[in-house]
């Protein structure tokens, strides 16, 4: 998979980019109060969120998707 470097989501068969993830564990991190030693444990929480984040959204853009084509044939 080749990563971004721009910081913005890729298409929908990528993740995120490294960039997102490593700023979104530099926030978990600063949320835990700065503690040391969990890197690895931010970093895949911060990954697992994006995802999860995409995900959702894609979701959430098919099925509106869906309802506007129900809402056009019921109008057709």
């Amino acid at each position: 998979m080749r990563l971004k470097e721009q910081g913005t989501m890729n298409n929908q068969d990528e993740g995120p980019t490294h960039d997102e993830i490593e700023r979104r564990a530099y926030q978990i991190y600063l949320e835990h109060g700065f503690q040391p030693g969990n890197e690895l444990a931010n970093w895949l929480a911060a990954e697992r969120e994006l995802r999860e984040t995409r995900e959702k959204q894609e979701t959430d853009k098919a099925n509106a998707a869906t309802l506007r084509r129900h809402a056009l044939l019921r109008g057709a």
